[in-house]
């Protein structure tokens, strides 16, 4: 299986805008063949971070999504909402 977390700063203000944005990414993927699952949060004590929590069952399933339109969408737009980069955590397989 492979893991990837992403931690999401937004700026103040555009939570509700970065939310509605969001979902259009955690609804596509989640009907991605090869997704176990796809969720995003609100971290807590925060009003602004952010952190998905992808499960993929390999690395085709990952660069299946990777060049789907909703997750072109979200590379072209979130960058808009964001005060940093994404912090993108890889992790290998596990059994």
């Amino acid at each position: 299986m492979k893991v990837i977390n992403v931690d999401l700063a937004v700026k103040p203000g555009q939570q509700e805008s970065y939310e509605a944005f969001i979902d259009q990414l955690v609804q596509g993927s989640r009907s991605e063949p090869g997704n176990i699952s796809y969720n995003h949060f609100k971290k807590l004590g925060s009003d602004t971070d952010y952190e998905i929590i992808e499960h993929w069952q390999d690395d085709d399933a990952v660069a299946f999504h990777n060049n789907t339109p909703h997750f072109q969408t979200f590379l072209n737009g979130v960058s808009d909402f964001l005060t940093t980069d994404p912090v993108i955590i890889r992790m290998g397989y596990t059994e």
